[in-house]
């Protein structure tokens, strides 16, 4: 250890801006007196507050016992004085006064009175009878009226009997007087407080519903029929003014209601009480606190005192011998003796730190000649700032910068502007270790790559640095994008050959029933005007259906599941030539033709109608690239694929080649929209001017005939179309049977089977029509069952793809028992017919559907009697 490593200039430092423990004990206290204070004041006030609520919950409890209880009294009265006016033998005391035993007791003898009068307000009969020679004192009285009409309820009002304030209910005696009640409210309020009040003495106050006072009490007399608004009733405040906590309850019946109050001050005074005799207790116990704080700060600042020392001393000393012993608490002690092993581990640390020190330079050397001996671009950047620290030697012959150069840039500065942002943003993003990260980079000479960076945090020269080593994926990215794009397009082309396949089999049932119709009306049209309308109309839905079928093709085409193609050894030149003089007519004469033919023409096997079709697609494609004129140009040639250009090209391979390529001056195409080039249905034509289908029907023919499409463009550039199609040794043509006009039969049997129950039927009924005898099979267990009961059989019609068995396979179990039967074909196409169609002879009759009845019928002389047909031909 070096004992001049630490002074009084470390220990000045270290003091600076700190605070000694006393100080933090002064705030403690500090922290404990007001927190005492505010305890005690909250204390005060939630005492405050707890009886206010215990005031409230005895005066609602008074208010509603109140209301309750006067309700019920108001109750019983109602019923007594009802029950009196209603009793059959009251018109007997109209006659008879001296009848009357009327008693009436609320709950005194002075709490009111029940009495019979006549109209005029005489008395007839009182539960207090007046004095002998006394008038009525109710002759006269304004609520006579009121009461013969209907029952009534009044109050407050004077009994002019008693003077006093009552509560008037009458009943009227029809024809004959009232039935009245009068109950005394100063007795009614007296009743309820004596028995409600409680220990608090609580106020009750009732009111009526236009805000005059009905009775009070205590003192009743006094306020009976005043308004409230006369009095300082209202926010907490009694009638008189004195502070009150209330609580409410209406009357059940009336609109009146009945406050409870209770005395504030009383209601405090308690909870004053308890408060003052704990405060003396909170003040000691804050005390005691305070103290037992104080004894605590000793304990520890003289041990550390202590320790303080010992420290200074092992620090200062050479003859430290690794002990430090300090007494107090075991935490001060325990302290002591993590410093005695903290000392000693630091001198082993410093020991420690030398070796890391000159392993790590080791580590350096030895990273730095694997950064700069890797085969892959390789650099270092700053993660503050991204600007380039260090590169290796890959680095600089990739990206074409000389070393100088590099080092000036940021990791920005190699990619081009647009990515410049979202490459930055994916860095800061990052974590220590950044996998695989895909951007685009920018090299000297302009060229843009595509590249995966894989990177991680270290340090170079004192700075934090990512090391970024690079991968250059360009080419590999693009062979990607063909293959999915191949892939993308063979799925959609399984969809669309299924989809044709059934549509076939539809239009083939309406172009069937249409052309039978349209011959049945044809003789009579001639003389017949509603049938020649109706001859034409059934043409044109046969027209109709031949155009459909024409679409089915293109999707059949684009699917590259039109196996069902008859594919013939043709001359790519004389393809060309056929169809140049339509093109001409095609493109118009503002666009110039130009046709160069190679003069070493090799035979290739295609269908010439598809390949006519993929010239009129792209010449139609260039007359629309090209709005104001320009050049066409078609050239064959023939070329060798090697072992390279076909790794680079997915689905091609080596071998010869006739090279077809259509080029024009038109517009080009942008990089996005010629990755999309071959997807069906996408079109840049504007809405109702494209199907989208055209080149994507030319890429399913060129492929079905096993060759290869691609397009080169440019914007701005034009557009050039290149197809590669595999030579063939085949030297012969086939040639393809005429069909005849509609022969017939002389009573044939023919085996049909078909799964389509439409179609079945229509095949059937041309079939009979034309002087054959059809066995017709749904399945194939039925065409089993024919075969064997039926000897005479001599034509197999079957559709190729059923859902059982396949055609191929049923006409394979027939020839077993049936040798040399003829067979002819029926199909739509659909994707499982591929591996059926490689089964069929090369000689096989296939049928395309929707397969018209003039083909149909052509083709079955061809199959029962070969050799008259090859004569024929």
């Amino acid at each position: 250890m070096n004992p001049g490593a630490r002074g009084t200039g470390a220990e000045s430092v270290a003091h600076r801006g700190r605070w000694p423990l006393r100080v933090y004990l002064v705030w403690l206290l500090v922290l404990f007196t007001v927190t005492a204070g505010i305890a005690g004041w909250s204390g005060w006030a939630q005492a405050d507050r707890d009886a206010i609520a215990s005031a409230r919950q005895d005066a609602g409890f008074g208010a509603g016992k109140a209301a309750e209880q006067i309700g019920h009294s108001l109750a019983v009265v109602r019923s007594t004085v009802d029950g009196l006016a209603s009793n059959p033998g009251i018109g007997q005391l109209f006659v008879d006064p001296s009848a009357c035993r009327l008693a009436f007791n609320l709950g005194g003898a002075d709490d009111g009175h029940l009495d019979v009068l006549r109209l005029d307000g005489t008395m007839v009969c009182s539960s207090q009878p007046l004095p002998a020679g006394a008038a009525s004192p109710y002759v006269g009285a304004s609520w006579l009226g009121d009461a013969a009409r209907a029952s009534t309820i009044t109050g407050p009002t004077v009994d002019g009997r008693t003077g006093r304030s009552a509560l008037l209910i009458t009943v009227p005696v029809p024809g004959l007087g009232v039935a009245a009640a009068f109950v005394d409210l100063g007795s009614l309020a007296a009743t309820a407080g004596e028995l409600f009040g409680g220990a608090r003495g609580l106020e009750l106050l009732v009111t009526a519903g236009n805000g005059v006072i009905v009775t009070r009490w205590p003192d009743p007399g006094r306020w009976a029929g005043k308004p409230l608004r006369d009095s300082r009733f209202g926010s907490g405040t009694d009638v008189e003014g004195r502070r009150r906590v209330y609580a409410r309850a209406g009357i059940e019946g009336t609109d009146w209601v009945v406050f409870a109050g209770a005395d504030r001050a009383q209601a405090l005074a308690l909870a004053h009480r308890l408060a003052r005799r704990q405060a003396p207790i909170a003040a000691a116990g804050l005390l005691a606190g305070l103290l037992a704080t104080w004894l605590v700060y000793r304990s520890i600042t003289r041990p550390i005192g202590r320790l303080r020392a010992a420290v200074r001393r092992a620090s200062t000393s050479t003859g430290f011998d690794g002990t430090m012993s300090v007494a107090g608490p075991r935490e001060i002690s325990d302290l002591s003796t993590e410093f005695s092993n903290l000392l000693i581990a630091v001198d082993h640390e410093l020991v420690e730190r030398r070796r890391a020190e000159d392993t790590a330079r080791e580590h350096e050397r030895n990273y730095r000649q694997m950064f700069d001996a890797s085969p892959f671009p390789m650099y270092l950047f700053d993660t503050h700032d991204l600007t380039i620290v260090a590169v290796n030697d890959a680095a600089v012959r990739y990206y074409g910068h000389a070393r100088e150069e590099l080092l000036a840039m940021s990791v920005t500065g190699l990619c081009p502007k647009d990515d410049a942002a979202a490459v930055e943003q994916a860095i800061r993003a990052a974590g220590p270790v950044d996998r695989a990260h895909r951007q685009r980079n920018l090299k000297r000479d302009g060229t843009v790559t595509e590249v995966d960076v894989t990177s991680h945090i270290t340090s170079f020269n004192g700075r934090k640095v990512r090391c970024a080593v690079i991968d250059d994926v360009t080419e590999r990215e693009h062979l990607d994008r063909r293959l999915r794009q191949s892939e993308r397009l063979e799925s959609l082309g399984q969809l669309a050959g299924g989809v044709a396949h059934d549509f076939n089999n539809l239009l083939g049932i309406i172009n069937g029933y249409a052309s039978m119709s349209a011959a049945d009306v044809e003789p009579m049209a001639v003389t017949n005007p509603a049938l020649r309308e109706l001859h034409h109309d059934l043409l044109e839905i046969v027209a109709a259906g031949d155009r459909a079928a024409g679409l089915t093709r293109q999707l059949l085409a684009f699917a590259r599941a039109d196996a069902v193609t008859e594919l013939r050894v043709l001359d790519l030149n004389t393809v060309v030539a056929g169809v140049e003089k339509l093109l001409r007519r095609t493109l118009g004469e503002d666009i110039t033709l130009i046709t160069e033919l190679t003069d070493d023409s090799r035979p290739i096997k295609a269908d010439a109608g598809r390949l006519e079709q993929v010239l009129v697609n792209l010449a139609v494609n260039a007359r629309d690239a090209m709005p104001t004129g320009g050049t066409l140009t078609i050239d064959t040639d023939m070329i060798t694929v090697d072992a390279h250009y076909a790794a680079h090209h997915p689905g091609l391979h080596t071998g010869r080649y006739a090279r077809l390529r259509v080029s024009d001056t038109g517009e080009g195409m942008s990089k996005a929209t010629l990755e999309r080039a071959f997807e069906p249905f996408f079109t840049t034509k504007p809405k109702g001017h494209g199907t989208g289908l055209g080149l994507a029907t030319i890429y399913g023919i060129i492929t079905q005939f096993g060759g290869h499409a691609q397009i080169y463009s440019e914007p701005g550039h034009g557009t050039t179309f290149a197809a590669l199609l595999p030579v063939t040794e085949e030297t012969t043509d086939r040639g393809e049977p005429t069909p005849g006009d509609d022969p017939g039969g002389a009573g044939e049997t023919i085996l049909l089977v078909e799964d389509n129950d439409s179609l079945r039927a229509l095949t059937e009924r041309i079939l009979d029509r034309h002087g054959y005898t059809v066995l017709s099979a749904a399945t194939v267990d039925e065409a089993r069952s024919f075969v064997a009961t039926h000897p005479a059989i001599e034509l197999l019609l079957t559709d190729v793809v059923m859902p059982d068995l396949h055609g191929p396979a049923l006409a394979a179990e027939i020839h077993r028992e049936r040798p040399g039967l003829p067979v002819i074909y029926m199909s739509g196409y659909a994707e499982s017919i591929l591996a059926a169609r490689s089964a069929l002879p090369d000689d096989v009759i296939l049928l395309h559907k929707p397969v018209s009845a003039r083909d149909l019928l052509a083709a079955i002389p061809r199959s029962l009697h070969p050799t008259a047909a090859t004569a024929r031909r």
